[in-house]
C-alpha cells in the first residue's frame, strides 16, 4: 500500500520557498517533487487545490517580488491575479514585474522586468496624450501593486500578432470569465486611440475593434478570427439555438455564420474525444440539423494550426458566401514560449 504524502499543516494553504521547507527539515527535496505540491513560481510552492485561491496568488507574489514598494506586477503575472488567465498545467507562473523607468536595470533568475511609463506612478508626472483620470494604470491588491486589467490587456495586446492579440482582448472582454468586472470593449477601444504613437499600438487598436465579450476560450477566438478575417459576415458568438415547432434550447454553437445560409461553427478540445462525448455530440449535431435545418462544422486544434484555408473552403461551401478574402499567415504568427497564453 502506497505511503500517504508527508505535507506539514503549516504549508498548507500558504505559498512557502521550496528551499527552506527543505533547509527546515520539513519536506526533503523527493517529497516537495510529490504531485501535492504545485510549483507556483520560481522556488515557490503551495499545496495542490490551493493554486487558484486569489488570497494565496496575491500572497506568492509578495513572496517573490520582496519589496511591493517598489515593482508593479505586471503582463502574464497581472492578467493571472486578475483571473483572466493561468499557465499551462505543471508550468510555473512567469514573474513580471515593471520598475520605474529610471530605476537600474537588475536581472533575476525567473523574473522578466519591464520598463513601462505607468500613470499613477510617481515616475510619470505628466501623463501623455491628455489621459483622463479614468485611465489609471495601477490597482492595489492586499498591498500588491499591479498593472490594472485595461493596462495589462493592452501591453499584452501589443506583444502579439493580430490574431493572438485578440485573444487576449477577449479573455479580459469575456462576460462569462473568471474577472469580477470584464474589461469593457469601448473602454479597451477608448484607451488603445489615446495612445497614439505608442509602440505597436496599431495591433491593439485593430484587436480591440475586433474583439468580443462573449468568446468563452481562446480557441474559439482563433476560429473566429478565421471567419472574420477571411471576410465572411460578423459571426453570431454563442448564441442559443432553438427547436421552432417546442421552442426548447437545442444547443449553442460557437459562432454562427449569419447570412446567405446560416451555417453554425464549433471548436472540438481533446475532451471532445474522451467517453461518451462524441456520440453526445453527434445527437447535438444531427438535431440542430433536422430540427432546426442549421448544418455544423466542426474543427480541432489542428484544422486552427494548418488547416485554416480549408476552414475557411468549408463555410464557404456550406453558407454560399462567394466574397472571401485571402488570409494573412502573418496575423497568425504563434508568439514564442515566453508569450504563449
Amino acid at each position: 500500500m502506497a505511503r500517504a504524502p508527508r505535507m506539514p499543516e503549516e504549508l498548507l494553504g500558504v505559498p512557502f520557498l521550496g528551499r527552506e521547507a527543505v533547509d527546515s527539515g520539513l519536506l526533503t527535496r523527493d517529497q516537495l517533487r510529490n504531485r501535492v505540491w504545485i510549483r507556483l513560481l520560481r522556488g515557490i510552492y503551495v499545496s495542490r487545490g490551493s493554486e487558484h485561491d486569489p488570497a494565496v496568488r496575491i500572497a506568492a507574489l509578495r513572496l517573490a517580488v520582496g519589496d511591493v514598494d517598489r515593482v508593479v506586477v505586471a503582463g502574464r503575472t497581472a492578467a493571472w491575479v486578475h483571473g483572466v488567465w493561468r499557465p499551462r498545467e505543471g508550468r510555473p507562473l512567469p514573474l513580471e514585474i515593471t520598475r520605474p523607468s529610471r530605476a537600474p536595470g537588475t536581472s533575476a533568475a525567473g523574473v522578466t522586468r519591464r520598463r513601462l511609463a505607468l500613470l499613477g506612478s510617481p515616475d510619470l508626472v505628466r501623463p501623455p496624450c491628455g489621459l483622463s483620470d479614468l485611465d489609471h494604470d495601477i490597482v492595489e491588491r492586499d498591498g500588491l501593486h499591479l498593472t490594472s486589467p485595461v493596462r495589462t490587456c493592452f501591453d499584452l495586446m501589443r506583444e502579439r500578432r493580430l490574431v493572438e492579440a485578440v485573444v487576449v482582448a477577449d479573455a479580459f472582454a469575456a462576460e462569462s470569465g473568471p474577472t469580477p468586472e470584464p474589461v469593457g470593449i469601448p473602454l479597451l477601444a477608448a484607451y488603445c486611440a489615446d495612445r497614439r504613437g505608442w509602440r505597436d499600438v496599431r495591433t491593439a487598436r485593430a484587436a480591440a475593434e475586433l474583439a468580443s465579450s462573449a468568446s468563452r476560450s481562446p480557441q474559439e477566438t482563433r476560429l473566429r478570427m478565421v471567419v472574420v478575417l477571411a471576410g465572411f459576415p460578423e459571426p453570431l458568438v454563442n448564441v442559443p439555438v432553438t427547436d421552432p415547432s417546442t421552442g426548447a434550447v437545442l444547443a449553442m454553437p460557437d459562432l454562427m455564420v449569419p447570412d446567405p445560409v446560416l451555417t453554425g461553427l464549433e471548436y472540438d478540445g481533446t475532451h471532445h474525444d474522451e467517453g461518451d462525448q462524441p456520440t453526445r455530440d453527434r445527437t447535438r449535431a444531427n438535431r440542430l440539423l433536422t430540427a432546426a435545418g442549421l448544418p455544423l462544422l466542426r474543427y480541432d486544434a489542428a484544422a486552427l494550426r494548418t488547416g485554416r484555408e480549408r476552414i475557411v473552403r468549408d463555410v464557404a461551401a456550406v453558407s454560399r458566401y462567394r466574397h472571401v478574402l485571402p488570409l494573412d499567415d502573418a496575423d497568425f504568427r504563434t508568439p514564442p514560449p515566453r508569450l504563449a497564453w
